[in-house]
């Protein structure tokens, strides 16, 4: 008996599998690519965070260099305020310093001359921080016995401030007063170079300004200086920097000129050292006590003729 051939369409391959394993195949690569760029992706990915950590702690480390310098500068700064104030039984005086970051633009200065007179000056150079601080520093040991400078003519101080720290030299100007309190005459000999009007109160008297003042130094003006003598026998006097006035509320306003007028009568009575607490207290509770935006440094000379 003959046999029947084995069907061909059962051994041809069906050509729905063929697609199907075809199909198949082909999912499966894209996956194994998937996969690859995956791990390659998770691969960069790691690399990307090591690198971000590793910039994070050099950040970090840079600004915890800078904070120290800073905080370095800060210290040479503060050494340089005064310490111990000079005594007498004709005046008195006491100071206020803050600047607005760790180091400031502002200074003050207070030492005796001689037995009978003393050198005082505020100071406020543009701007603030680090920069403006080093200028400070500068200025404030120039203005040193030792510097050679008349440190008893206010003119003169100022012609040299003017020749030394030129804004071709320094890239930055500065305001100033700098005066003499001549301890027996009860009075200050003061030239103003572009800085706030310094406030003086007498005894009966309502406060006012001393509304005088000349350019402000590293300019290169060089017009003859005034030289302004006010009689403090039986009152006070109060030298600032722009960083009291223009104090600024949460509600955006300013602390301002009459303001302090109305506060620098109330204390017009006081010692120099409360006098000068109370003025810092009613600017910090002005601003709600958040940070000063500007540097905040005063300077109060008072009278005690009128208690020996």
């Amino acid at each position: 008996m003959r046999k029947k051939p084995f069907p061909s369409e059962l051994i041809r391959p069906d050509r729905y599998l063929l697609n199907q394993d075809s199909m198949i195949r082909q999912q499966m690569l894209e996956m194994w690519a998937e996969l690859s760029d995956l791990r390659h992706e998770k691969e960069l990915l790691k690399r990307l965070v090591l690198r971000y950590a590793d910039a994070e702690k050099r950040i970090r480390n840079l600004h915890e260099q800078l904070r120290d310098e800073l905080l370095a500068a800060a210290s040479i700064q503060q050494t340089l305020l005064p310490g111990s104030l000079p005594e007498s039984t004709f005046m008195e005086a006491a100071w206020k310093f803050q600047p607005c970051d760790e180091v400031g633009g502002d200074i003050v200065g207070l030492q005796a001359l001689d037995d009978e007179r003393w050198g005082c000056y505020v100071l406020d150079v543009a701007g603030h921080g680090p920069r403006a601080a080093m200028i400070t520093v500068s200025v404030a040991q120039y203005l040193k016995p030792s510097s050679g400078i008349d440190l008893f003519s206010p003119a003169k101080v100022l012609d040299a401030l003017e020749m030394e720290f030129p804004f071709t030299r320094f890239g930055s100007f500065f305001t100033i007063i700098y005066g003499v309190v001549d301890l027996k005459q009860q009075s200050f000999t003061f030239c103003n170079a572009g800085h706030p009007f310094p406030l003086l109160t007498q005894h009966g008297s309502a406060p006012e300004f001393v509304d005088r003042h000349d350019p402000m130094l590293g300019l290169g003006f060089n017009d003859k200086r005034d030289e302004v003598v006010v009689d403090l026998s039986s009152g006070s006097m109060l030298l600032y920097t722009d960083g009291l006035t223009e104090c600024v509320a949460p509600d955006g306003s300013f602390y301002g000129e009459d303001k302090l007028l109305q506060e620098f009568a109330k204390i017009s009575s006081h010692s120099a050292e409360k006098s000068a607490d109370e003025i810092f207290a009613t600017a910090r509770s002005f601003a709600s006590g958040t940070r000063f935006k500007d540097d905040f440094t005063l300077l109060v000379l008072k009278s005690l003729a009128q208690h020996v």
